[in-house]
């Protein structure tokens, strides 16, 4: 009998409660660190410190993992508000948590105690951590707010509420977070947090909309819209961008991204600043929710070269990974920090921290050893030596004129333009059974042979040689299962000719042929 239930294009248990199901989660994955404000969806740390210090928070809607509880822990936040699906937590929820960070009578911002609220620029979140700050205040803890902007989609002077808060907001937890743990007073925590914030650019691209819990898709384009798949400058919510486009290269979007972000400088208002050749730099690369590793490995590689090449900053700091998703996005931000001149902010960004979902930088190499990061030639003992004597060289030697020219010129034409000709059915087939790469694969392979062929790197009058000739073309141009399988088969076909010509006898092509599937067979496993 069918199943009535709700279909979901999500892993949860409804809608309604997914957001505490989540929160349940993360306190069993993080049992030991996690805790929960009882009837709140406020996650603390549980071993909050005891001396005075001042304690992070931050918060916003939920759906933006690991932001905000990945990022509790030292060196870090001390707590994350959470609210619904992509919507500002209640002044009552931030005041609970708040509550249990402070004490009263802290009415000092030098003591060495208080409480941080580090907020990003939306009105909702601006407006209920606002008021709850100032609740606190009035109970006589000490609390403060700080505001982050960095989104470059919209000007920071637009509106009420001007450029929105993103995932350079990281940076600031992190700065704030690292000057927090060490000592510093709540002043001066601040000023760490507003000059960070006033230093970074960010900015997000999409192929793909969000869709949350409960909806049947995201948001659907109209019939004039549906070949410009990108969009620059996307909110972490799916609000809409600056500008629709047809696709890019990643190299296109790299350039695209940082060349706004340059444009849109940083800092606020009508002093803002922008990027400055020889400027040093942090990067956030952020993954929106969807964005495979492999792209981001791509997209790693073109802001870099973007950022080196055409600005000619000195990258110090590369982060990347998933820091502030939107759900299920398939689409990258990218945040730029402006790194001071005397290192301090370096300094924050290199502190230690316990905080689960902090991706630490490998420091970034020179930009001159990482153009050569890669072995400019094998070691001796890995090279290979045809000329070395060995049994097979001086064997294969006795093959020639072993074979036709013409007939095997015209034989290995036939199979390469006849698996050229299969490349869709052979995908066909691939799709039921596997993962549906093998006619790309076959004519990868094809094409190599036929370039191999028509610039005469294939020998065509020797049987040994033409086996390893056709072993080696196979293994530099399919990869995969398939190329592997083909290389042994041509490789055992060789040491079979090489085996019949050392005895004197003409070359059997049969039986080097059965000798190849054979062989396939056995390190394969699969049967005929």
């Amino acid at each position: 009998m069918p199943s009535t239930a709700p279909h979901y294009n999500h892993f949860l248990n409804t809608p309604d409660s997914a957001v505490e199901d989540m929160i349940d989660g993360l306190l069993l994955m993080y049992p030991s660190s996690l805790t929960k404000i009882e009837s709140q969806n406020v996650i603390i740390r549980k071993d909050l410190p005891k001396h005075k210090k001042v304690f992070l928070l931050s918060g916003g809607g939920s759906g933006h993992e690991p932001s905000h509880a990945g990022w509790i822990g030292d060196g870090m936040l001390d707590g994350a508000i959470c609210g619904g699906m992509f919507a500002s937590p209640s002044v009552k929820q931030i005041l609970s948590a708040i509550r249990a960070v402070t004490s009263v009578n802290e009415k000092s911002s030098n003591d060495g105690g208080g409480c941080l609220l580090i907020v990003k620029n939306y009105t909702g979140d601006r407006l209920n951590f606002g008021m709850a700050c100032e609740m606190a205040n009035a109970e006589g803890r000490s609390c403060r707010m700080v505001v982050v902007a960095d989104d470059c989609a919209v000007p920071r002077d637009k509106g009420i509420s001007g450029a929105r808060g993103v995932c350079g907001t990281m940076l600031v937890h992190k700065a704030a977070g690292a000057a927090a743990m060490n000592g510093s007073t709540l002043d001066e925590v601040v000023n760490v947090a507003e000059r960070v914030a006033k230093r970074i650019g960010s900015l997000g691209v999409s192929i793909g909309s969000v869709c949350l819990p409960g909806q049947l898709a995201g948001r659907s384009a109209s019939e004039n819209e549906e070949e410009l798949c990108m969009e620059l400058g996307i909110g972490i919510h799916g609000e809409a961008g600056i500008e629709k486009s047809v696709w890019l290269s990643a190299k296109d979007i790299a350039d695209k991204v940082v060349s706004t972000i340059a444009d849109f400088g940083y800092g606020m208002g009508s002093s803002s600043e922008r990027l400055q050749k020889g400027d040093r730099v942090a990067l956030i690369l952020n993954n929106l929710g969807a964005t495979s590793n492999f792209e981001m490995a791509i997209l790693a590689k073109e802001f870099v070269n973007i950022v080196e090449d055409k600005f000619d900053c000195v990258i110090d700091r590369f982060y990347v990974g998933p820091f502030m998703t939107s759900f299920n996005m398939h689409g990258i931000s990218l945040s730029i920090l402006c790194l001071d001149a005397n290192g301090e902010i370096l300094k924050y960004l290199d502190a230690p921290t316990t905080a689960p979902a902090w991706v630490k930088s490998d420091n970034s190499a020179s930009q001159s050893s990482r153009s050569t990061n890669a072995l400019e030639s094998l070691p001796d003992s890995y090279e290979d030596n045809e000329n070395d004597g060995s049994s097979a060289s001086a064997l294969s030697a006795t093959a020639e004129d072993t074979i036709s020219s013409d007939l095997t010129n015209g034989a290995i034409r036939a199979a390469c333009k006849a698996i050229l000709d299969a490349e869709s059915q052979l995908t066909q087939w691939d799709l039921i059974v596997g993962d549906g790469d093998c006619g790309i694969t076959m004519k990868r392979g094809a094409t190599e042979v036929l370039e191999r062929l028509d610039n005469g790197s294939l020998s065509n009058s020797n049987a040994v040689k033409l086996c390893l000739d056709l072993a080696e073309a196979v293994s530099q141009s399919m990869g995969g299962t398939s190329g592997i399988l083909f290389e042994l088969f041509f490789r055992k076909m060789a040491a079979v000719f090489i085996q019949q010509c050392g005895g004197g006898s003409p070359v059997d092509f049969g039986l080097a042929f059965k000798a190849g599937v054979d062989a396939v067979m056995f390190y394969g496993g699969a049967k005929v």
